[in-house]
């Protein structure tokens, strides 16, 4: 019995191009009709899906903004409140029913009896940043100008403020916000303040509620928000606690958003008046500062409608197509198969190896189709008439190779000698990292001989420090074919030494293009790699002098004067008792010490920077504006956002110096009067970038000064990039880039 593939074969041509072109076009029109049905599917789900996070982002800002106006003026409206009360109790002192102290007295019971949420509070400032009221009495009376709040509040007096702290009790440093008001009369800076994390009980939700309400997801999807709880904050149907509401499939649908804080969840859900489950789904985002959940969803079968569509036009146009490509394919075969008897009797006679014969250009097909035939004959007594051009040329050509493979011969040894009397070592290595081909330089600089070198590996000269590295450039050599230029590669030579060389690589292909190998040209630079060693160890000495330098001015010239400074307070007090006259010139000499004082810690800190290590590189580039705005009087910027810095220590301090040598840099030879440092992340990497308005720096900048290449050497210890140009404007940039 006959298979299927010898039935098919035994077929005339006219019904093997019918079944064919049937079956090729059928499957082309359903796999076609499937990858759009497919495509359109994949994409309308992103849609969905995008449109979802789309309004759940919408969503969440909106609470978010809204929120936070609703807090503010919460906070704002206490503040103007309480200093009504305090107004009024002024003006009692003025009016005479009260003294100054007894009407500060019921104030400071008044003030320190509210709560602001759960644990906010109100408490007022001097200008001086003296706490003189608070509800922990033993905070009252006491300074915190060490805080950056404090000294913002002292500056600005009146608005609102963010800012992080952390109480004596606690771990970590929370979010908070205050609303400030300054009442003059008394120099009271009226601050009423909150955790943000409570936030939550300031907020009315109808401020937000109906724009959330309006939104809508195909006919019958909508939004919802909900606390880690599961507590309803804001549904259109369902009130209270959804924390334990499952799907008809036992799923804890809420639970796993309280859970999880942010995704997408599929889930099978009933609204109330429903009679069936339907699929649905969900996306949703955590608003972390008032422990909120919002979503938004919709009900998948709405959602997915215009697919159906789709799929109903593809399965009419695949039956319409099939109806019109039966009969077309039995005309078309018939018509071709007619052609092809004619054409056969001509090509019977080439068969039996008469090449001289031609087949005839005029004839006419019966079938109407002779001018295919007629081109088919063309090509044939063409082919015949040119294959003893063909064998001339083959003749020609095959003198032409002889000739080129001399010249590619002489060629190959002039590229040997030019090899053989370079400085640079030359070499070649297989797929099994074994040298196939090296020059004389080559052995020089490895110290082996010919014979040597052949029986070694790429591993085999490779010094054990830092062999890792090079073993894993020369697999990504060949994964990626991309060449490394100018690479440190440490050799170690035939006597047991070190050579410290720069190597470049590149991949050798074959005819085909297949990477078969690896040439490299490698210098030996040792003797600039000692220098470049001298001239760190150099750096690396003055580097530990000037941190002694700041630690002695720190510990031991910055306490003497202190103590001068308390003596000299004992000698004023004296002099007071005793009613001396000179007690004016006595208090400019304690003016001084408290002066010297201050510039020695500047210099102390600039020195030697401990609140890096205790307080962060942010903190330390606040304080170096802080000092550069102190003692030149020029505008110093930080913007850094809410950028938290990850790299330990000693990369810090390189952060902070070459910041420190840029700013002052500006100011010292730019002539800047504004100096701009913003510090931002940029996908893995961290962007220093330190910008003025002074006279700038030259297009081709050479780093010749010693400042320059020490910023250069720092970069390099952490592995930074450094750069240096002018602005388009005026001034200059100096960019430092790092991982982080």
């Amino acid at each position: 019995m006959r298979t299927p593939i010898e039935i098919f074969q035994a077929l005339p041509i006219r019904f093997k191009m019918f079944y064919t072109y049937s079956v090729l076009f059928s499957v082309m029109i359903l796999f076609g009709g499937l990858s759009v049905f497919l495509s359109v599917g994949n994409t309308l789900e992103q849609k969905i899906e995008s449109e979802l996070s789309n309004a759940t982002e919408r969503i969440l800002n909106m609470v978010r903004t809204t929120a936070n106006a609703s807090v503010k003026n919460y906070l704002r409206a206490v503040a103007e409140k309480n200093y009504e009360i305090v107004s009024l109790y002024h003006k009692a002192v003025l009016d005479g029913d009260f003294t100054q102290e007894e009407a500060q007295s019921k104030l400071r019971k008044i003030l320190s009896g509210q709560k602001i949420g759960r644990t906010g509070y109100i408490y007022c400032l001097d200008s001086n940043g003296t706490a003189v009221v608070h509800p922990n009495s033993s905070v009252a009376g006491h300074s915190f100008t060490q805080f950056e709040f404090i000294r913002e509040q002292m500056q600005r007096k009146d608005g609102y403020l963010e800012y992080e702290w952390k109480n004596p009790e606690e771990d970590n440093s929370r979010p908070k916000a205050l609303y400030m008001t300054y009442f003059e009369p008394w120099d009271w800076i009226i601050s009423v303040s909150s955790y943000r994390e409570e936030f939550s009980e300031l907020i009315n939700i109808s401020n937000f509620k109906d724009s959330i309400m309006s939104l809508k997801f195909g006919r019958s999807g909508y939004s919802y928000v909900i606390d880690s709880t599961g507590q309803v904050i804001v549904h259109p149907f369902l009130s209270g606690n959804l924390y334990d509401a499952r799907d008809a499939d036992g799923q804890y649908l809420v639970r796993h958003q309280c859970e999880t804080k942010n995704g997408k969840l599929i889930y099978s859900w009933r609204n109330p008046g429903e009679k069936i489950h339907r699929k649905k789904i969900v996306i949703y985002n955590y608003i972390p500062e008032y422990d909120w959940i919002v979503a938004s969803s919709g009900y998948l079968e709405e959602l997915y409608e215009p697919l159906k569509s789709v799929r109903n036009i593809f399965l009419l146009m695949f039956f319409v197509i099939l109806i019109l490509v039966i009969p077309a394919t039995l005309f078309i075969a018939g018509g071709i198969t007619g052609s092809l008897k004619q054409l056969e009797k001509q090509l019977i006679q080439g068969a039996d190896g008469d090449f001289t014969g031609r087949m005839s250009t005029s004839e006419r097909d019966s079938n109407g189709a002779g001018d295919e035939i007629r081109k088919l004959a063309v090509y044939y007594n063409s082919f015949m008439d040119r294959l003893e051009q063909y064998k001339r040329k083959i003749e020609a050509e095959a003198s032409e190779r002889k000739i080129a493979a001399e010249s590619l011969k002489k060629s190959e040894e002039k590229y040997r000698t030019i090899l053989e009397n370079i400085e640079d070592g030359y070499f070649e290595i297989d797929n099994q990292d074994r040298f196939v081909f090296f020059n004389s330089s080559m052995m020089r600089i490895t110290g082996f001989s010919d014979e040597d070198l052949k029986t070694l590996t790429r591993e085999g000269i490779s010094a054990p420090k830092g062999a890792d590295r090079i073993r894993k450039v020369f697999l990504r050599l060949w994964e990626t074919t991309e060449a490394c230029r100018a690479m440190e590669w440490t050799i170690l030579k035939n006597d047991g030494t070190f050579c410290h060389t720069e190597t470049s690589l590149s991949v050798i292909p074959d005819s085909q293009g297949r990477i078969v190998g690896i040439r490299g040209v490698m210098r030996d630079v040792t003797e600039k790699h000692e220098a470049k060693r001298l001239e760190q160890e150099i750096i690396d000495i003055s580097e530990r002098e000037r941190m002694q330098i700041g630690q002695y001015l720190h510990d031991d010239l910055s306490s003497h004067l202190l103590g001068i400074e308390v003596m000299h307070s004992l000698l004023e007090k004296k002099l007071t008792r005793l009613g001396y006259a000179e007690l004016v010139s006595v208090g400019k000499i304690r003016g001084l010490v408290l002066e010297a004082i201050d510039k020695i810690g500047r210099i102390s800190r600039g020195l030697c920077p401990v609140n890096i290590v205790e307080q962060g590189l942010e903190f330390a580039l606040r304080e170096l504006c802080y000092d550069i705005e102190k003692i030149y009087n020029v505008a110093c910027i930080l913007n850094s956002g809410d950028y938290q810095f990850r790299k330990d220590d000693r990369a810090a301090v390189h952060i902070y110096y070459i910041a420190r040598e840029a700013a002052f840099n500006a100011v010292k030879h730019g002539l800047a009067d504004t100096i701009r440092l913003n510090l931002e992340k940029r996908g893995n990497r961290t962007r220093l970038e330190i910008r003025d308005n002074g006279s700038g720096l030259p297009e081709n900048i050479v780093p010749k000064g010693m400042g320059l290449r020490i910023m250069q050497y720092r970069a390099r210890r952490i592995g930074a990039i450094l750069e240096a140009r002018g602005s388009k404007d005026s001034g200059s940039v100096i960019s430092l880039t790092f991982n982080d």
